[in-house]
């Protein structure tokens, strides 16, 4: 295996470590929205928060995976869930 093809394996793996934790952390804010006070504008702003860093994160992730030349692992599901 050469070595590129070895470093988009490794990141490839990298990526799919990382999106677990971040899906996890997405469906908690999520689940926390609707459990918790909607009335409360702050609870829901850091919620809220969350759920846009998730994304920025994902983003980050996919378009190093697109670099690599991976576009089939750098996409996100249609419900805007992580894979």
């Amino acid at each position: 295996m050469s070595s590129l093809a070895a470093s988009a394996e490794t990141l490839g793996t990298v990526v799919h470590e990382l999106r677990q934790p971040l899906s996890n952390i997405e469906t908690i804010a999520y689940y926390l929205s609707m459990v918790l006070p909607r009335d409360d504008a702050k609870i829901q702003a850091h919620l809220a928060r969350i759920r846009e860093l998730v994304q920025e994160s994902n983003e980050i992730l996919s378009s190093r995976l697109l670099a690599a030349g991976d576009p089939a692992k750098a996409e996100v599901s249609g419900d805007g869930m992580l894979p």
